[in-house]
């Protein structure tokens, strides 16, 4: 089994669900009393904040790839970004390294492949909706991908940082996420990307009229398979 380096802490409430799915799928794989080799390493959510406020970019990189640093020299056989927002500098630390690091945005551009459908919505963060290199992981499988409207885009981005991150998950803004993804489900959109590892917690409930993409989920059994394979 190889050891998983994993960055976490942005935020905790999906850390907690990174560590336990990643644990449950090793167990699933491999049975009897296995679980994962992880070397975590969960930071200072409000430092990242305060770069993200700041669209600070450089230092982020810088941050991330000194982590990943620490983890590789203890050890660990692959890098894994514990959200989606982090993604956005995912090759500056991939080559600073030199170790595998498994991107959210390809497993679950495979994901979204073997469902054969061909244009999803994607709700995250304003970098993960409004840059692309989300959408140009989906691209390379021919997956069309829309975001909502500005003003929403602007409810989804807030709402993350004041409620979700900090794990308070509230009717009003499960109901108004719901209202956005019926707005766009009635503009095509054949599948929905959770492209923030805690809109599936507020979510979790909730069925909608497609199909939905736990980008947690699914990025956790991208991670095990990986480890666990021979």
């Amino acid at each position: 089994m190889k050891t998983i380096g994993l960055i976490g802490g942005t935020s905790w409430v999906s850390t907690v669900d990174y560590y336990k799915l990643i644990n449950k799928f090793t167990n699933d794989q491999l049975g009897a009393s296995n679980a994962a080799q992880i070397i975590l390493y969960s930071i200072n959510f409000q430092q990242f904040k305060n770069m993200l406020d700041l669209n600070d970019w450089d230092s982020i990189s810088k941050l991330f790839i000194e982590i990943a640093v620490k983890l590789r020299d203890a050890g660990a056989a692959c890098i894994v970004l514990g959200a989606n927002t982090p993604h956005l500098i995912a090759d500056d630390v991939q080559k600073a390294v030199n170790l595998p690091l498994l991107h959210i945005a390809e497993a679950a551009a495979e994901a979204i492949n073997k469902e054969k459908i061909s244009k999803v919505l994607l709700l995250g963060t304003k970098f993960v909706m409004e840059n692309s290199f989300f959408q140009d992981k989906l691209s390379r499988y021919g997956i069309q991908t829309t975001v909502p409207e500005e003003e929403d885009r602007a409810f989804i981005h807030d709402s993350i940082f004041a409620e979700l991150t900090k794990a308070v998950f509230t009717e009003a803004t499960k109901s108004r996420y719901l209202e956005i993804i019926d707005k766009e489900i009635n503009k095509g959109a054949g599948g929905i990307i959770y492209a923030c590892t805690e809109i599936p917690q507020l979510l979790q409930d909730k069925k909608v009229k497609v199909k939905t993409f736990d980008t947690t989920e699914i990025h956790a059994r991208a991670v095990v398979a990986f480890a666990t394979e021979n």
